[in-house]
């Protein structure tokens, strides 16, 4: 971190020695302290110092000096440093010049030369202890406005997030409460097969809303900081071969293919067994949600030294690129819609995001509109191996 400079200004080589004498038993080494003999030259110094990062605490100035006057040069520093506090030295009172420093320039104080040594520094040390104080108290408002900003947002996303519970829950609730009242109302005049369509429409609400309630847990548990990770030596292998088993009667339902490419016995990888069956199994929904019927997807894993990767490829509608930034936020609902009817709750993208970073991982989509895309996840080998990957990764 750079010093806090302080620049002294007088066309007099004796108060300038003077001047320097003072400020080594007033600051020690605690300050950069630059002496110039004129207003230009300080102005510039200035400028340099300021481009170098460096804080001007303090600019000590005479205040008749040949070219640019004393209270003149002050009005300027106080324009490229507005915060820097200053002193201004005079031999006889010069009222104008004095005024227009404290109008213009944030003067602490003027001092008559010559000057008593124990006054010159009792008032350095207050003008530096002034400077200092302003800075903190100025930190602490950008830290007080920083975090009410964040509580504001924080509010709004709390909002947003009711808002939409509300809505997704509302729906199914309402076509729930239809059907049961229906059935209850006139189930001697329904027929068996209305019953059953009505009954298989609640399980379908109350599945609905089981998911966006789990998926509302898990977010929770994710962002209180509680998701706990058990870390252990796993093969991928079985875990994706269940997930294609488990998936390829619904794939099947909308003439979807589903073909898995696995070239070796084992895939072991250092994660949590849990999780990445979560992560997999999202991933391959998506896919099976947002394909159209007719098309295939494709399932492959691969290992490299580093990385297990899965890639699982659709043929789906795409993303279109505006959209691609927010394919792993909270609540992304995307122009794309399951080609099913199926029901999703813009929480799984980032639910896998968090749950992929949690085990060292990346996930990443590769993806153009009309042409479907290709989610990768890659999990280390070991704890000490980076992750890495091109594409959009989060």
């Amino acid at each position: 971190m750079n010093k806090l400079a302080i620049i002294c200004v007088d066309d007099d080589q004796a108060i300038r020695d003077s001047l320097e004498i003072e400020l080594k038993k007033t600051v020690s080494d605690d300050y950069r302290v630059e002496m110039t003999e004129e207003g230009k030259e300080a102005l510039e110094l200035c400028q340099e110092l300021l481009a170098e990062q460096h804080e001007i605490a303090l600019v000590i100035s005479d205040c008749i000096m040949p070219g640019m006057r004393g209270d003149e040069l002050l009005k300027q520093i106080h324009i490229l440093s507005p915060n820097t506090i200053t002193i201004m030295l005079t031999g006889q009172a010069q009222i104008e010049e004095v005024s227009n420093a404290i109008q213009y320039a944030k003067l602490y104080r003027y001092i008559a030369k010559p000057w008593h040594s124990d006054d010159l520094r009792l008032t350095i040390k207050e003008a530096l202890n002034s400077y200092l104080k302003e800075k903190k108290l100025a930190q602490f408002t950008q830290e007080l406005q920083e975090k009410n900003a964040a509580l504001l947002k924080l509010n709004q996303e709390k909002n947003e997030f009711l808002g939409i519970v509300a809505h997704d829950l509302k729906n199914p609730l309402s076509t729930i409460q239809i059907g049961a009242d229906w059935i209850k109302t006139d189930y001697e005049y329904l027929s068996q097969k209305e019953v059953i369509e009505t009954v298989s429409t609640i399980c379908t609400c109350t599945g609905q809303m089981f998911e966006l309630i789990k998926n509302l847990l898990d977010v929770n548990l994710i962002e209180s900081g509680k998701l706990k990770v058990s870390f252990n030596l796993v093969d991928i292998q079985p875990i994706l071969q269940s997930l294609v088993n488990r998936y390829k009667p619904f794939a099947e339902a909308k003439h979807i293919r589903i073909q898995f490419q696995s070239l070796e016995k084992h895939y072991m990888a250092l994660v949590d067994e849990l999780l990445v069956l979560q992560v997999l199994d999202n991933l391959i929904s998506n896919a099976v949600k947002y394909t159209p019927r007719g098309k295939k997807i494709e399932i492959r894993i691969s290992k490299t030294k580093n990385l297990i990767c899965c890639d699982i490829q659709d043929e789906g509608p795409g993303i279109c690129e505006p959209e691609q930034p927010k394919l792993f936020r909270k609540f992304a609902h995307l122009i794309s819609e399951p080609t099913g009817g199926e029901h999703s709750t813009g929480l799984g993208l980032f639910i896998v995001k968090k749950l992929v970073i949690a085990m060292n991982g990346s996930v990443c989509c590769d993806s153009e509109l009309g042409k479907g895309s290709k989610f990768t996840v890659c999990f280390p080998i070991n704890h000490t191996l980076g992750v890495t990957h091109s594409g959009l990764c989060e």
